[in-house]
């Protein structure tokens, strides 16, 4: 018994790393929606205060955005496509649509603030709610959704950074100074 589980614990892991080490839309294990193509446009409206700054909020496009998640059942990164209502959204507002969207499979992640520096995008977790927390096995898989996430809906971020608490990102599994990005476009 305890053999089955360990070969099944290891399969798991086996899979999650092939999934990280594939390229483009095969490491997304995503198949082509309509919403793939969908670019995020800035308006006049949303003037940057400074040069490279990025806009602190996304604007409405015509279509739905896409976010990622990541399925409780077989452990692959889902696209959601998600209807952003009339007005703006701010980068803290559409974090929490990824962390609502990983809560309904299950994953605890809570995000304190989000905001941007410049064209890097900055997230801050809660000690109590980091993604290695809630599934510490799983905790790049759901750093990813998160990042990804990001870097696709917004053309002007170059990174993404991640904080616990204010303080640099350090988790049993992981440890990032405290402006090193996790993801950089």
């Amino acid at each position: 018994m305890k053999k089955g589980i360990i070969l099944t614990v290891i399969g798991l892991i086996f899979v999650v790393c092939l999934a990280g080490c594939l390229s483009g839309k095969e490491r997304d294990g995503v198949t082509p929606t309509p919403f793939e193509n969908v670019t995020i446009m800035s308006t006049p409206s949303a003037v940057p205060t400074q040069a490279g700054d990025v806009k602190e909020e996304i604007p409405v496009p015509k279509n739905d955005i896409i976010i990622y998640s990541l399925d409780s059942e077989n452990f692959e990164k889902i696209a959601i496509p998600v209807k952003i209502e009339a007005g703006k959204i701010t980068l803290f507002e559409f974090v929490n649509k990824i962390t609502v969207a990983l809560a309904d499979e299950s994953f605890s992640v809570v995000a304190k603030n989000a905001y941007f520096e410049k064209t890097t995008a900055i997230v801050d977790f809660s000690a109590d709610g980091a993604p290695g927390v809630s599934s510490p096995g799983f905790e790049a898989s759901l750093l990813d959704c998160i990042a990804q996430s990001i870097i696709e809906n917004y053309d002007s971020c170059t990174a993404v950074i991640f904080r616990i608490d204010g303080g640099a990102y350090k988790t049993s599994n992981y440890s990032f100074n405290l402006d090193e990005p996790y993801l950089i476009k």
